[in-house]
C-alpha cells in the first residue's frame, strides 16, 4: 500500500490574512491530491508562549497602537542580513518542538505563510536537519527582506512587481512565482449574485440599489467604524450597505442601533462564510488593504476604497493598489464620503478600476499554486 504523503503548512493566527491563505492553499490540495494529507499549523506554539506574546506585541500590537515606532521597526528589519543576530533570534524560536513534530510527520513539502517559520525551516535545511522543500508563500504586495531565506526552494507572490524585486534582491528568477495571493476556490465563479437571495429582508425597491460592503478588521478603522455605518445610513445617494467582520456582539448591538433611523438600509454581520457572493454584487468595497481582501476584491472585480490602512504592510499594499488603479484612498470620513459618491455616480470611473482589478486579479491562485507545487509531491526524495 502506497504511503501516505504529508504537507505541512505552517502559518500565524494574528492577522487573519496569514491563516486565510494557509486554509485556502489547504482546501486546493485536498481537491487535486484527496488521499493527501495536510495540516495547517500554528508554528507559534513550538515556540512557547514567551515567544507568542512577544511575536504579537512586535507584529501586531505595535503596528495598532504605537505606528512610529513600527515604522522605525519595519525600515530596520528590511535592511538586516541572514547572519545579523536578530534573523538568528527569529530562526531559533521554536525549532526544538518543530523538529520533534517533523520528524514525527515526515512531511513531503513544507509551505510557510509568515515570515517566521519560513527563516527557522529554511536554517534547518541548510544544516541538514529537514530534508523535504520549503515553499513561502508572501500575502503581501510589497516585499520585506524578512520573508527573504537562503534555504527558500520556491516563493509564491502576489504580483510581477513582488516577483521582480525578489530576483533584484538576489532570489534566481526560476525560484519565484507569480501566482497571486491564495484565496478561497470560491473566487473562481463570476457569476452575480442577486441581491434579494443575499439579503432577503430588503424591499422590492430596494433590491435595485447599489450594494456597498464594508470590511472591518481588528482595530474597526482606528475606532471610526460607528462613523463609517453613520455615513453610510444617511448618506444622500441611495445604497444598501453589508458591514462584515465586527466581532463583538455589544459592538453589533449598538451599531445597529445607530443605524436603525438612516436614510438607507445598513446591514451590521459578524462572520459570514458568503464573502464570495458578497464581492460578486457588491458596487464598491470600503476596506483596508490587507492581502487576502485586496486579492478577494480583485477577483471580484470589485472597486475599492481603502481607508485607515495598517501601517507599513497595509500602506504599501494601499499605494500599490491606488497606484494601478484599483482602489481609491481617503484618508478622512470627508475624503471617505467624497469617494464612495464618485464610485457610485461615476460610470467610467468605477470601469476604470474594474479594469484595472482585471489586470491585477487571480481568482485562480489558489489553483494554479497546488498545480506548480504538484512536482514536489510527486518526488520521493529531495536530492
Amino acid at each position: 500500500m502506497a504511503e501516505t504523503k504529508r504537507v505541512l503548512i505552517l502559518a500565524v493566527r494574528f492577522g487573519s490574512g496569514h491563516w486565510q491563505a494557509a486554509l485556502a492553499l489547504k482546501k486546493a490540495l485536498l481537491r487535486e491530491y484527496p488521499a493527501l494529507e495536510v495540516d495547517v499549523v500554528n508554528y507559534l506554539v513550538f515556540a512557547g508562549f514567551l515567544f507568542d506574546k512577544v511575536t504579537r506585541l512586535t507584529y501586531h500590537d505595535l503596528m495598532i497602537r504605537v505606528p512610529p515606532i513600527y515604522r522605525r521597526f519595519f525600515a530596520y528589519t528590511d535592511q538586516l542580513q541572514p547572519q545579523s543576530l536578530f534573523q538568528r533570534f527569529i530562526r531559533a524560536c521554536g525549532v526544538p518542538a518543530f523538529l520533534r513534530y517533523y520528524r514525527r510527520k515526515s512531511p513531503q513539502l513544507i509551505i510557510s505563510t509568515f515570515p517566521v517559520p519560513s527563516a527557522a525551516v529554511a536554517m534547518l535545511k541548510q544544516r541538514g536537519l529537514v530534508n523535504c522543500p520549503l515553499v513561502t508563500v508572501v500575502t503581501d504586495y510589497i516585499l520585506h527582506q524578512q520573508w527573504i531565506q537562503p534555504g527558500t526552494d520556491l516563493y509564491l507572490v502576489a504580483s510581477p512587481v513582488v516577483a521582480d524585486e525578489l530576483v533584484r534582491r538576489g532570489v534566481p528568477r526560476e525560484r519565484v512565482e507569480a501566482t497571486g495571493i491564495p484565496i478561497d476556490l470560491r473566487f473562481e465563479r463570476r457569476t452575480p449574485q442577486q441581491l434579494r437571495r443575499l439579503l432577503p429582508d430588503l424591499s422590492e425597491s430596494q433590491r435595485s440599489l447599489p450594494l456597498v460592503l464594508v470590511v472591518s478588521g481588528a482595530t474597526s478603522f482606528g475606532g471610526e467604524l460607528g462613523k463609517i455605518c453613520h455615513v453610510l445610513a444617511n448618506q444622500p445617494v441611495p445604497l444598501v450597505a453589508v458591514v462584515l467582520g465586527v466581532r463583538f456582539p455589544r459592538l453589533r448591538l449598538n451599531l445597529r442601533a445607530a443605524v436603525s433611523k438612516g436614510r438607507n438600509k445598513v446591514f451590521i454581520i459578524g462572520y459570514s462564510r458568503h464573502m464570495p457572493r458578497f464581492m460578486r454584487t457588491a458596487a464598491c468595497l470600503i476596506s483596508k488593504a490587507g492581502g487576502i481582501t485586496a486579492s478577494e476584491a480583485l477577483a471580484s472585480e470589485l472597486p475599492m476604497i481603502i481607508y485607515k490602512p495598517l501601517p507599513c504592510q497595509e500602506e504599501r499594499n494601499r499605494d500599490f493598489l491606488v497606484r494601478e488603479g484599483a482602489a481609491l484612498s481617503a484618508s478622512s470620513l470627508a475624503e471617505l464620503e467624497q469617494s464612495l459618491r464618485a464610485v457610485l455616480q461615476d460610470d467610467s470611473l468605477r470601469a476604470r478600476m474594474r479594469e484595472a482589478a482585471i489586470r491585477l486579479r487571480h481568482p485562480d491562485s489558489s489553483r494554479v499554486a497546488v498545480q506548480i507545487l504538484g512536482p514536489y509531491l510527486d518526488r520521493q526524495a529531495v536530492q
